[in-house]
């Protein structure tokens, strides 16, 4: 699937994007919270159900596959598949690529907010989707077009995969990357927030031991011999941050405690420059 490169600015004025946008200052902070680069207008519409669900697993990476059948066979990418989900779930869709490669997919349908969930609920049941596939309904103040009773996003919780942490330094970069996330997906129903083990434990290993705010060696070795540093988010969750190698640094216990009870802006400025510069 090809994305259109978002704009950096005025949108609504671009001509791949002016029928869409029609509040600019919605659309760039649904741009800027959820780390997108690219989007393709109208979609998941046409397309398979088997491409989506590797669109949003793999990320902008996945491909469609062609057969030589009869005319009338589907394809991945002239499909019936979603016809019924149209109206109830998909309508005015539209799948984004976002800066780490993923892609996740935005609709504004009509409906009461159970309609929709058991529309999305009854997909996931057809298609046999995994539990990892889930979707989220925004605030209104990332509804940059005035279509639907409702914004929501379908995505890959890539949280929920199960965890090796035997992986090399390259593996596990390419892990954490792919499971960096805005924060707000990490939300659990209970208000607290799920920490992505991949990031976290790449955090850890860049850090090679050395705490990255005091430039110490770790105060100690676990039980399996690594030098003891806690994962810590600059920008806290709760507070709008990334669950992500770009805002997750590895900290000694007594820096973690600093962080936390102080908090001061040269140590935030400090650690966002050393995660981004390691990223």
């Amino acid at each position: 699937m090809d994305f259109d490169r978002i704009p950096k600015t005025h949108a609504g004025s671009h001509e791949d994007f002016d029928y869409y946008v029609r509040e600019e200052a919605k659309f760039y902070h649904f741009v800027d919270d959820f780390n997108l680069v690219g989007t393709h207008w109208g979609e998941p519409q046409l397309i398979s159900a088997g491409y989506f669900l590797r669109l949003l697993m793999e990320g902008s990476s996945a491909r469609a596959h062609y057969r030589q059948d009869t005319w009338w066979s589907e394809t991945d990418e002239h499909s019936e598949a979603f016809r019924k989900y149209y109206t109830p779930l998909l309508d005015h869709g539209a799948m984004w690529r976002q800066s780490n490669g993923g892609v996740i997919c935005s609709a504004m349908p009509y409906g009461e907010e159970e309609e929709i969930v058991a529309a999305f609920l009854e997909m996931v049941r057809e298609f046999q989707y995994p539990d990892s596939i889930k979707m989220q309904f925004l605030d209104d103040a990332y509804r940059f077009r005035p279509n639907g009773d409702c914004m929501i996003i379908i995505y890959y919780d890539a949280s929920q995969e199960e965890f090796d942490p035997n992986l090399s330094e390259r593996e596990l970069r390419q892990k954490a990357i792919r499971h960096s996330a805005p924060g707000r997906y990490r939300s659990s129903s209970s208000g607290s927030f799920v920490r992505d083990q991949y990031v976290k434990e790449y955090a850890k290993r860049r850090a090679h031991g050395v705490c990255q705010l005091c430039d110490q060696p770790a105060p100690f070795v676990d039980r399996n011999g690594r030098p003891y540093l806690e994962a810590h988010h600059v920008i806290w969750l709760d507070e709008g941050g990334d669950d992500s190698i770009d805002n997750v640094v590895a900290l000694c216990p007594n820096c973690h405690r600093k962080m936390h009870h102080l908090n001061l802006d040269e140590d935030v400025q400090k650690l966002l420059q050393v995660a981004r510069s390691a990223g």
